[in-house]
This record gives C-alpha cells, sequence and structure tokens, in this order.
C-alpha cells in the first residue's frame, strides 16, 4: 500500500504470471469441486437408499408384526419382535427378526429381515443367537418371495407371518406326539 495525498492507495500488483495461469487454477479449482460434489451427490444416494430401507422395515414389517402380536396375544401366543442398528433421527431400525412363541417355549423358527442397498436377505434359524442373529442360519429370501425393497409389501409379509405361525403349529405337534409317545401305557 503507498500514501498519496493522505489516501490509502493500493500498489500495483506485479503479474510475473501469463493468463493460463488463471485458466489452468480455475480449471483445476472446478475440477476439484464437481469431485466434491459428485462424492456428495453419491453420500446422498447411498445414504437415500438406506433411508429406504429403514422406511420399508419401519412402515410395512413392523406394523405387520405388531399386528399379529396384538391378535395373538389374547389366544396365548406371542410374537418376539427384536429391532436392530437404529439409525436416524426417528431411530428406525436397520433390520428386524422375529418369531412366534407361547408360554409353553413352542416356537417357530427365528426369522431376520435385513435391507441393504435395496436389496433384502430374509434368513431363518433355530431361535437367536447371543448376536440376536438366527442360529445356523439359511437364507430363505428366495423361497419366502422376500429379495428386493419392493418386496416387502404387506402381502408379502403376512405370508411370511403365516408361514412362521405354520412352524409353530408344527413345533407343537411334534412336542405333543413326542410327549405321547413318551407316555407309559
Amino acid at each position: 500500500m503507498s500514501q498519496i495525498a493522505g489516501r490509502i492507495e493500493p500498489k500495483a500488483f506485479n503479474m510475473t504470471g501469463s493468463d493460463d495461469d488463471y485458466g489452468v487454477a480455475f480449471k483445476e479449482a472446478k475440477l476439484e469441486h464437481d469431485k466434491q460434489r459428485q462424492g456428495s451427490a453419491e453420500a446422498q444416494r447411498l445414504q437415500a437408499d438406506a433411508d429406504a430401507d429403514t422406511a420399508a422395515l419401519s412402515n410395512v414389517v413392523l406394523p405387520q408384526l405388531q399386528a399379529a402380536a396384538q391378535k395373538l396375544e389374547p389366544l396365548g401366543g406371542k410374537v418376539d419382535i427384536r429391532q436392530y442398528g437404529r439409525t436416524g433421527k426417528a431411530l428406525r431400525p436397520a433390520s428386524v427378526g422375529f418369531r412366534i412363541t407361547d408360554q409353553q417355549d413352542h416356537a417357530s423358527r427365528a426369522y431376520l429381515i435385513v435391507p441393504h442397498g435395496g436389496m433384502v436377505t430374509v434368513t431363518s434359524g433355530d431361535g437367536f443367537d447371543l448376536t440376536g442373529q438366527p442360529k445356523q442360519p439359511e437364507n430363505v429370501s428366495e423361497k419366502v418371495g422376500i429379495q428386493r425393497r419392493d418386496d416387502l409389501t404387506i402381502e408379502n409379509v403376512k405370508k411370511l407371518i403365516l408361514a412362521a405361525i405354520a412352524e409353530y403349529r408344527n413345533d407343537r405337534k411334534r412336542t405333543q406326539q413326542a410327549d405321547y409317545n413318551d407316555d407309559p401305557k
């Protein structure tokens, strides 16, 4: 800065570079900005995908399991519902497990529904282990007709719950048959 007649004036800028330096610098800055935006768009897409996965569980799966629990409770049945990996502001579950039980510890197989990136994995096993996973899990997604997020419909979830109730009924029959065969005559 120089001072002329009491005023402060900026000094003349000594430009040693060429006009191309500005163009190159701008292109580099723009490329970096575009990469950040692209990464941000990818992050937003992934977040939207994750939100859609948890919404499918919260808006379709959980209400159907809760409705089944309300219907079975007066009959002595219970739907053991487990929610794992809560995410987001509303703390929606990232996966949901369930099984049908009663007071005598008869139970269906345990089911775990895990949506991820638009796909859904449904596993089934003999009860839950300490981590909340079905014991000796078997992927039954294809068998139950739930492989994509779009397959998580009220109808398909009802079919899955009804299949679990049928397994519960079969478990009771096996137990009753075993008890009958063990009875001395």
